[in-house]
């Protein structure tokens, strides 16, 4: 699944109700992959979704988490 690109990824989620991800629960699993140090598959939902980091930020993610970011999020 890393070498799919977006479009194919988001087809992906709308149609097989067992991957289905709301923008909610995409920014709760940043959350949760960034406290286990999982940074790739984070990056990965980041720019699948387009989460900003305000959306992260409000979700609780901490500052220097947000700046190790950089680029990723906008």
């Amino acid at each position: 699944m890393e070498t799919m690109g977006k479009a194919k990824k988001r087809m992906l989620h709308k149609t097989n109700s067992s991957l289905f991800m709301t923008r909610e629960s995409a920014v709760s699993t940043v959350f949760n992959m960034l406290l286990k140090n999982s940074r790739k598959e984070a990056d990965n939902l980041i720019t699948l979704f387009g989460l900003t980091a305000e959306e992260l930020s409000e979700a609780g993610v901490p500052y220097e988490d947000l700046v190790s970011l950089g680029q990723t999020v906008t």
